[in-house]
């Protein structure tokens, strides 16, 4: 599948280089896309583009961008995004404090009508993301995802299961508010018990 990043952080870098493995295409979408060729040399086979050029041509969209900057994006290029598959891995940390809402929500809000949002790989440190089987315990790591439609959740827990993860299915999009707090825990967690490497992981366990 085309693939549009839209982000040239850790997570999207290592995301891109996943599935580029497994086949994938991966453009990568910017503001000023000249002054981001060197993304180029980080991630061979990657491409790069304006954000609408990658908008326009994507199969797919991952927001890898901070929280803040999920919603003014999501409006900006609303009609570009709407009616298509939109993986939101943004986390809002201190900015919803109260878990009245959840950030996908607010981006599905921002799309508007055809917004198609499912959140996932919110509580995956970027660290781990080429990492999906723990050393220490030999367990292949899970990726939790929710989202309102069940074809779209299909191709998500496929992209996840590319990249050697075990695709968990949280239910609908509104869950997204207890993985928004699940994601300062799991930080918490890190520096009391893993020493503050963010290797650390949820494990859903029967």
């Amino acid at each position: 599948m085309h693939i549009g990043l839209i982000g040239p952080g850790r997570m999207a870098l290592n995301l891109a280089h996943g599935w580029l493995k497994t086949g994938h295409s991966i453009q990568f979408g910017s503001r000023q896309p000249q002054a981001r060729t060197h993304i180029l040399s980080d991630v061979p086979g990657a491409t790069i583009a304006s954000n609408a050029e990658t908008l326009q041509t994507a199969e797919i969209v991952v927001l890898a961008i901070p929280f803040v900057a999920v919603a003014p994006f999501a409006r900006q290029y609303a009609s570009l995004l709407s009616n298509k598959l939109v993986i939101d891995i943004s986390n809002p940390f201190q900015h919803l404090p109260d878990n009245r809402i959840s950030g996908p929500e607010i981006t599905a809000q921002a799309i508007g009508m055809g917004a198609r949002v499912v959140a996932a790989f919110k509580a995956t440190f970027w660290e781990t993301l080429l990492e999906p089987v723990s050393p220490h315990t030999d367990t292949v790591r899970d990726v939790f995802y929710v989202g309102d439609d069940r074809a779209d959740k299909e191709i998500v827990a496929q992209l996840i299961k590319d990249l050697g993860f075990n695709p968990v299915d949280c239910g609908p999009l509104r869950n997204a508010r207890i993985l928004d707090g699940m994601v300062p825990l799991l930080l918490e967690l890190d520096r009391r018990y893993g020493s503050d490497a963010h290797r650390l992981s949820w494990k859903l366990l029967g």
